[in-house]
């Protein structure tokens, strides 16, 4: 059994050196591929102070000559009128959104008014008891009032009609 664990342990000794040889096998391609740089930028010379007061200057006009540019579309253009007509447009749309609204909380309104009138119409008859037994009609009401005969009154009342 120790036998094994030497083995093992010489194993992984010899492992761990041909990864770290490996290593720096492949950090070396990695050095020699590396470009500086110098080889990547060749020979550029820093400016002198005359050639960089010079490049200032150039950028400065460059600078000028967009805000005259500039300055000379915004004098061109009608500025003042075209604000004008973009907040006429704006107001126009405000009124055009409250008129709107005003309608449909108008419309609303009118539809809860034929709603309540509707629920009054179908509540207020069965609201007030008295309507309900007008509107349900009495016993005695659907049948037709007949003059009692003649023997059944009193012999004191008076007749209408002919008398035997």
């Amino acid at each position: 059994m120790n036998q094994i664990i030497k083995d093992f342990g010489k194993g992984f000794k010899q492992l761990g050196v041909e990864t770290a040889e490996k290593l720096v096998e492949e950090t070396g391609k990695i050095a020699e591929s590396i470009i500086t740089a110098q080889e990547l930028l060749g020979d550029i010379k820093p400016l002198n102070e005359q050639e960089l007061a010079q490049k200032k200057a150039e950028d400065e006009q460059k600078k000028q000559k967009e805000i005259s540019d500039m300055k000379s579309q915004i004098s061109s253009r009608p500025v003042e009128n075209e604000m004008e007509q973009i907040r006429h447009q704006k107001e126009k749309e405000e009124e055009e959104k409250e008129k709107i609204f005003l309608e449909n909380l108008k419309r609303q309104r009118e539809q809860e008014r034929q709603n309540q009138m509707a629920n009054f119409e179908l509540m207020g008859e069965s609201s007030n008891p008295a309507k309900q037994k007008k509107s349900r009609g009495s016993a005695f009401a659907n049948k037709k009032k007949q003059q009692p005969d003649q023997s059944q009154m009193s012999q004191t009342a008076e007749y209408k009609g002919k008398i035997d």
